[in-house]
């Protein structure tokens, strides 16, 4: 029996061409070196491998950019009872409850959801919790997901069409 992967999920096939293509970016980021014929500045070099990436990898672009930021109730927010210390004198609540937000304390037993860290949502229609984000993963993401045939991600990703997977 198989079962046909949820927009999250990834093939085995699909996670193998993601390693293999992303084995290839990190070949050419170690093969380069600055043009010294040119006195190329980090600067300058950082800027043609980027473009190399852009041109190259587009969809390697696309799924750094649309990356998930996992969403926490803060802790003020969620139902866990502090009860104390453990028998070995730990604090359990505490431990869960010391991740730093910007706003205060998060609970990591409080897990809401996952939102795109590149995506908005102006009119505000996206997860109560989070209303002006977009659930991840988010359309950039799963249309590449969808992408299962390697000629059709070369010629999606070598189109000018690939610049609207940008979101």
């Amino acid at each position: 029996m198989t079962t046909t992967p949820t927009p999250a999920e990834l093939t085995a096939e699909q996670w193998k061409r993601r390693a293999l293509r992303a084995e290839g970016a990190m070949r050419h980021a170690l093969w380069m070196s600055p043009l010294t014929y040119n006195n190329e500045t980090a600067a300058e070099m950082a800027k043609r491998f980027r473009l190399h990436i852009e041109a190259t990898y587009p969809d390697l672009i696309v799924r750094y950019n649309h990356q998930p930021v996992e969403v926490f109730k803060y802790a003020d927010d969620c139902d866990c009872v502090d009860d104390g210390t453990e028998s070995d004198g730990s604090n359990e609540y505490d431990n869960d409850h010391s991740m730093d937000g910007e706003d205060g304390y998060l609970c990591s037993r409080s897990f809401l959801g996952r939102v795109c860290g590149y995506c908005k949502d102006e009119e505000g229609d996206g997860p109560e919790w989070a209303p002006y984000s977009v659930l991840w993963p988010c359309p950039p993401v799963t249309a590449l997901n969808a992408l299962t045939d390697t000629a059709v991600l070369r010629s999606e990703m070598s189109t000018p069409a690939s610049s609207a997977l940008e979101g």
